[in-house]
C-alpha cells in the first residue's frame, strides 16, 4: 500500500499555521445577506433592491428599470455594455472594500445574453446550439458564487420563467416549476449561492376602510408581495439561524417586501 501521510517540514508547519488563522467561529463571519428575486416586470424588484443598506451600486444590465429607485438617497447606477463590464466592475469593488454596503446584478437574465455574445461573439442568433448555452453557463456560474462572496449584500435580480415544457433551444429541458429565467444548471447554482429566493408579484385584494364621515366601505388595494414559499411551484428559499432554535419563520407571502423586513425574519 502507497504512503499518503507526508513528512512534516518548516516549509509545512507554516502552511498549517496560516491555515489555522483562517479557521474563525461562525458566529464571527460577515453578516451579510444574499439575495435572488424574480418576477415579472413592474412587480417590484428593483424597488426591493433600493431598500439594501447603502451606499448601493446597480448594475443595470440592459433593464433599465432604475427610474423605480431614482430618488433613494445614497444609490448609484452603472450601465452594463458587455461581459467585461461585469468582471472589470467586480474588480474594482473587490478592491474597494466598504465603498458600498450593497450591490445589485439587475437582471442575470439579460446577463445570461452577454454571456453568450462573449463565448459565442455578437453575432449569435437568437437560436444558438447546446455548445454556446453549455458555454456561457459555464462561464455564469463561476461569477455568480465570486459576486456571491463579495463582502456585502449582494442581490441578483431576475424575469421569472413560466412556461411549462416548451421545447426552447436550451441546455436542457425547461421544468413546470417556476423559477428565475436563466438556464437550468445555472439557476441551480444561484439557487444554492444565496440565502434568500423569493418571486414578486402584484395581487388585488379587498379591503375595509373607515371613510372620513365614519362609514365603513370596502374598496380594491393593490399590493406588491415577495412570495417565499415554501411553494410547490414556485422556486423559493429562505435560510435562518437556527442556532438558539426556531422562533419565527417567515410568512408565505411578505407584503411591500424591504431589506429590514427580510433581515428581521433571518434573525
Amino acid at each position: 500500500m502507497a504512503k499518503t501521510r507526508k513528512k512534516t517540514t518548516s516549509n509545512s508547519a507554516n502552511r498549517w499555521t496560516e491555515l489555522e488563522k483562517r479557521i474563525v467561529p461562525v458566529d464571527e463571519l460577515p453578516n451579510f445577506l444574499k439575495i435572488g428575486i424574480y418576477g415579472r416586470s413592474g412587480t417590484g424588484k428593483t424597488t426591493l433592491l433600493g431598500t439594501a443598506p447603502k451606499p448601493l451600486l446597480v448594475l443595470d444590465i440592459r433593464e433599465e428599470g432604475t427610474k423605480s429607485i431614482r430618488k433613494v438617497p445614497e444609490s448609484k447606477v452603472f450601465r452594463v455594455k458587455g461581459w467585461d463590464d461585469i468582471e472589470d466592475i467586480y474588480w474594482y469593488l473587490e478592491s474597494n472594500p466598504g465603498k458600498y454596503k450593497s450591490v445589485g446584478i439587475d437582471g442575470v437574465t439579460t446577463l445570461q445574453d452577454m454571456a453568450k455574445i462573449k463565448v459565442a461573439g455578437p453575432k449569435v442568433g437568437t437560436i444558438v446550439s447546446r455548445r454556446v448555452w453549455a458555454d456561457a453557463a459555464d462561464l455564469m456560474k463561476p461569477w455568480i458564487l465570486t459576486y456571491r462572496d463579495l463582502p456585502m449584500n449582494v442581490f441578483f435580480i431576475a424575469q421569472d420563467r413560466i412556461t411549462e415544457g416548451e421545447d426552447l433551444d436550451d441546455e436542457e429541458s425547461l421544468s413546470p416549476e417556476i423559477g428565475p429565467y436563466v438556464m437550468p444548471s445555472v439557476a441551480k447554482i444561484l439557487n444554492g449561492a444565496v440565502d434568500i429566493m423569493g418571486n414578486t408579484f402584484i395581487r388585488e385584494v379587498q379591503k375595509k376602510v373607515k371613510s372620513k364621515s365614519g362609514k365603513i366601505k370596502t374598496e380594491d388595494v393593490t399590493e406588491y408581495c415577495l412570495r417565499l414559499g415554501p411553494h410547490s411551484r414556485y422556486v423559493t428559499k429562505f435560510r435562518v439561524d437556527i442556532s438558539e432554535g426556531i422562533k419565527v419563520l417567515p410568512p408565505p407571502v411578505i407584503v411591500n417586501p424591504t431589506f429590514d423586513k427580510l433581515r428581521e425574519y433571518v434573525k
